[in-house]
């Protein structure tokens, strides 16, 4: 539902007192096993930072509002974002919503570059041995900063 209302009613979806309390509970979605849950909230995620108003020839007053609201959202709750994404990617979702955590992350360290250098050594530090080993780790992050 929070998906079509994007498309409905983003002036309302974007306001700057509603999408803060939206987007840290859209994150609970990320820690269900459920496939059917798991897809759409990666969906929600994916239409949020790839939304129009985020694009840099965006114009007008009101994609300008939302792009800054999106923005700040984004750098504030990062950190769990990508956490869930990663600890997710390597834990519960399924195989299928491996492409959907790639277009977020590739968004995501687009738009946020150092502040996603400044998340990652927490968040890969959280995620399990078992399932993501130190040195896998280590590469990555030595990866992604290349």
């Amino acid at each position: 539902m929070l998906l079509q209302m994007i498309d409905i009613n983003p002036e309302i979806f974007f306001n700057h007192n509603i999408f803060p309390s939206v987007f840290g509970t859209s994150l609970a979605g990320l820690t269900v096993v459920h496939s059917d849950i798991v897809f759409a909230t990666l969906d929600l995620f994916r239409a949020i930072v790839m939304h129009d108003c985020l694009h840099p020839d965006a114009q007008g007053e009101e994609y300008t509002q939302w792009a800054t609201v999106i923005r700040g959202v984004v750098r504030e709750q990062g950190y769990s974002l990508t956490g869930y994404l990663l600890g997710g990617m390597i834990g519960d979702f399924p195989e299928d919503a491996i492409a959907n955590v790639v277009s977020i992350f590739r968004v995501l360290t687009t738009m946020f570059p150092n502040e996603m250098l400044t998340w990652l050594p927490g968040v890969l530090q959280q995620l399990p041995t078992t399932f993501a080993p130190a040195v896998a780790k280590s590469q990555f992050l030595v990866d992604l900063t290349k």
